[in-house]
């Protein structure tokens, strides 16, 4: 059944589908276009918003998933990256039909195998796995605020581009580990807020208190 519903895909899906590596970067690629719509509808630097989004995507999706993995694997499971084909479509469907307003960030998930045949994920390890990957999110959304903060009141330099591609890694980093926090399953935030509520809600509030200033316009570190 599986291999008669494998040679019904495209050739490319299959291509993409093939390794680990590979599901990663359709991913990658998939939620770059979602964050692009908005500029290439709207934005008046339509290369620069979607260049710097494309590279702020792979410096957010990559390194959330890995995370995930790596600390899956530290912990003595197996663990692989998966493409969910439903969450691919509507991350790609979302976005179109709202123009970008509306963003679906969960086109896969690393899946975590027992240590033994007939082990379990504990409590504490689903947490914590859980919890890598909008930390990774979290520590590079910062350190792009902390760049721009020192381009603007210690080295003084006003690159465009620079300062663009900085401030859209930091917020698309720290969107998507908010999104991910978010306490609802099959989302990470649900696995971390089960075991631990007080770190959830310092993750949780690292990550939003810093976007939800920006929306309301108080950007203090520009």
């Amino acid at each position: 059944m599986s291999m008669h519903n494998e040679s019904r895909r495209p050739s490319i899906l299959n291509w993409f589908l093939a390794t680990e590596f590979r599901q990663l970067l359709l991913s990658a690629l998939v939620i770059a276009f979602a964050f692009s719509i908005r500029y290439l509808v709207f934005g008046k630097y339509r290369l620069e918003y979607v260049s710097a989004t494309i590279l702020a995507v792979i410096l957010a999706f990559i390194p959330h998933e890995l995370s995930h993995r790596h600390i899956a694997r530290k912990l003595g499971y197996y663990a692989r990256y998966r493409v969910w084909l439903l969450g691919l479509a509507l991350a790609i469907v979302f976005p179109l039909l709202t123009l970008g307003s509306l963003i679906f960030a969960a086109p896969g998930a690393v899946v975590i195998y027992p240590k033994y045949p007939f082990g379990y994920v504990s409590r504490r390890d689903y947490g914590l796995i859980a919890l890598a990957g909008p930390l990774a999110n979290i520590i590079v959304g910062y350190t792009s605020l902390v760049l721009l903060t020192m381009m603007k009141t210690i080295i003084h330099m006003y690159s465009f581009l620079l300062i663009l591609i900085l401030f859209v890694v930091m917020e698309i980093n720290l969107w998507l580990a908010m999104f991910n926090l978010i306490p609802f399953p099959p989302l990470d935030g649900s696995k971390v807020f089960a075991w631990n509520k007080a770190l959830w809600l310092v993750a949780f509030a690292l990550s939003a208190v810093p976007l939800f200033l920006m929306l309301y316009g108080l950007r203090f570190f520009i």
